[in-house]
């Protein structure tokens, strides 16, 4: 058995866009989060889209990054954005109607316009500077790392719910902090006999007034910043536990 004296907790999750408050209370939980930033492209995902309200406030609409198409397979490095404003343009549009019923709607229109205003070619780096602004705004102070910087040190996992583990036994953490579900998908036996805990994160995702006669929850951080603004957004994203299994 390993043991480690790092007390270290390691969070590993592929950058999504305008991932909804879940995410962020992953990148909270852990001392280390880390990019899966070499991966492949998945089509139709939160790679490259999110949600939030329709103007009847009553159902959710996909916002989506302007992707130029991406080769068979691509990997999400090799995925370029469309290099005019358009689809920048168009979010803004979809977010209009916020602007009748959301209180820190001028707040999070100048926010993504200080997101949107630098030009990238590349949709990882997008993601990752969007979350990471978010991030120091709702003060995470997470160390961020990416998974392709020590990529040729982790031992390929023959099978998905391995590669969080290669990657704390890689990187020197000893605790590794999963998204909530799929639990029965996670090898606990080969993170017992590794000397590495194996916890999922329990989001309380506590409703918050979105000016409905009902809730939608897990809609972009879009959504909840626009209702609830930096401060009280701060605070929804700490309402969690994390459920340790061995």
């Amino acid at each position: 058995m390993k043991y480690f004296n790092f007390n270290m907790k390691l969070a590993l999750h592929q950058p999504y866009f305008f991932p909804y408050i879940g995410y962020f209370s992953l990148m909270h939980a852990a001392d280390v989060f880390m990019f899966f930033d070499n991966v492949q492209y998945v089509r139709k995902s939160w790679m490259s889209r999110n949600r939030i309200l329709k103007p009847n406030r009553e159902q959710f609409q996909y916002i989506n990054i302007g992707l130029k198409k991406p080769v068979y397979k691509s990997k999400l490095p090799d995925c370029e954005l469309i290099s005019n404003s358009e689809w920048k343009n168009k979010i803004l549009v979809q977010l209009e109607h916020y602007k009748k019923r959301a209180p820190y709607y001028r707040e999070t229109i100048e926010l993504l316009d200080v997101i949107f205003e630098e030009e990238e070619r590349s949709l990882l780096q997008f993601n990752i500077r969007s979350i990471k602004t978010i991030a120091s705004l709702l003060k995470i102070d997470t160390a961020i790392e990416l998974f392709s910087n020590i990529e040729g040190e982790v031992e390929i996992a023959i099978e998905p719910g391995l590669w969080g583990l290669n990657t704390c036994l890689a990187f020197g953490a000893d605790s590794y902090i999963n998204a909530p579900g799929g639990e029965i998908f996670y090898p606990k036996k080969n993170f017992i006999e590794a000397g590495v805990k194996l916890g999922f994160i329990q989001h309380q995702l506590t409703p918050y007034n979105q000016h409905n006669s009902g809730f939608i929850g897990g809609l972009s951080i879009i959504d909840v910043l626009m209702f609830c603004g930096i401060e009280n957004s701060a605070k929804l994203v700490r309402d969690y536990s994390v459920k340790w299994i061995n």
